[in-house]
């Protein structure tokens, strides 16, 4: 099996992230990809070890409000006193997913 490479390019989305404990954040994506997307946070995750995230995604013309279930790998405290958090997709709509590969491969 070949492993494909999925480019990892910087974002600009904002939108929110909700915990497992039921806190909501506004979040900024700084990097995404076809598997993985980090985000830049207020607050930790505070034990989550699933989240959800609305994006409100735009490339080109076209706005989506993309919807995914991410599990995290990664929360640090960063040099602005936010939290840069990392993760892996778990669950998305094929058409999020697509709107994704196409802002990646635009941007790549």
């Amino acid at each position: 099996m070949v492993k494909t490479h999925h480019p990892y390019v910087r974002c600009f989305w904002i939108g929110t992230m909700y915990l497992t404990n039921g806190t909501k954040m506004r979040v900024h994506c700084t990097h995404i990809s076809h598997d993985l997307i980090e985000v830049e946070a207020p607050l930790g995750l505070q034990g989550s070890k699933k989240v959800k995230l609305e994006l409100e995604a735009s490339h080109e013309s076209a706005r989506s409000l993309i919807k995914i279930i991410c599990y995290p790998s990664f929360d640090v405290l960063n040099e602005h006193d936010k939290h840069y958090i990392k993760m892996s997709i778990h669950t998305i709509s094929d058409k999020d997913r697509e709107f994704i590969d196409k802002f990646v491969k635009a941007h790549n």
